[in-house]
Parts: structure tokens; sequence; C-alpha cells
């Protein structure tokens, strides 16, 4: 009987301890507040390769009149915080970008008027700090910038930044 006893109880403790445990989430969806605002809805997605890394991807598109159509940006971050994939962290990123231009020209006593629209892809830089609460919600404020390589009619330099909010699950 006391083996019988003694083996119940080791079964319950694994049992109670089996409970305790926490699952990290790794999934992240989120948008860009700050970019909303203006016009440019930005919704990101973000994965946790460990405790210190992730990689993500967010799109951009303008539903007002600014200069940046669209924008696919895949990155990676590398956080310093104590938290998992949290607090100060560096990003390095690229950016498919369609931007619109516009040109006066003068010819004589004419002027002529173009707009065209540039994709090209950029290579670039960012900073920025993530918080996270216990129940999951993320706050984040970034910024950085990024240089065009392929098109010479295009942009030299493209932004990146925002203050995001968004649910890891």
């Amino acid at each position: 009987m006391k083996k019988i006893f003694f083996t119940l109880l080791v079964l319950c403790l694994f049992s109670v301890n089996a409970q305790e445990t926490t699952k990290t989430p790794k999934h992240e969806i989120k948008i860009n507040a700050l970019y909303a605002i203006m016009g440019m809805p930005e919704f990101g997605y973000e994965y946790l390769l460990n405790d210190e890394s992730t990689i993500g991807i967010d799109v951009l598109f303008s539903t007002e009149d600014w200069d940046m159509n669209f924008a696919l940006t895949p990155h990676y971050r590398f956080f310093f915080g104590e938290k998992i994939a949290s607090g100060f962290f560096t990003e390095i990123f690229g950016m498919l970008n369609s931007t619109e231009t516009e040109r006066y020209s003068y010819m004589g006593s004419d002027d002529y008027y173009t707009s065209n629209t540039e994709t090209d892809f950029a290579l670039g830089f960012a900073v920025g700090a993530k918080f996270v609460t216990k129940k999951s919600w993320t706050f984040e404020i970034f910024g950085g910038i990024g240089r065009n390589l392929l098109n010479s009619d295009s942009q030299d330099f493209v932004p990146r930044g925002g203050i995001s909010i968004g649910k890891r699950f």
C-alpha cells in the first residue's frame, strides 16, 4: 500500500509541475499606429527565433498622397533586454519600395510635368525599443534609414520608423 501511495504522490507532483510551465509565444502581429494615422497603414508579422532575436516582415500601403506607395520590408532584430525579445534592439532590413517621383521641365514657354513610379530595393539599419506586457501585448518605437541600390531615378534614401502596437500569441 505504501508503494502505491508513493507512486501516486510522485505522479501528482509531476503533473502539477507540468501544468505550471508556460509556453513562450513565438508569433506577433502588429500595426504601425504612427503610419496608420498618417494614411500609410503598415502591418507586420514577427517570429521569435530565440530569447534575443526575431525575424519579421512588414507591408506598407499608402492611401494618401505620399511619395511612397508601397513597401515590403523583411527584417532581423537583435534584442539587448533581459526579458524575452524585448528591450533595446538593433535591426537590419531590406525594403522593396515603390515611390512616386514628380518632375517639372521647362522648355522655352512650355511647362512639362511628369510623374513616374519607381521601384527599388534598399538595405538599411534601425534602432528602437520594444516593451511587452504580462498579457503579451507589445509596444515599440523605432527609427532608421536605408539606401536604395538599384534605380538611379528613385530616392537615394528611404525612412524606416514608427510607433507600433501588437499582440504575441
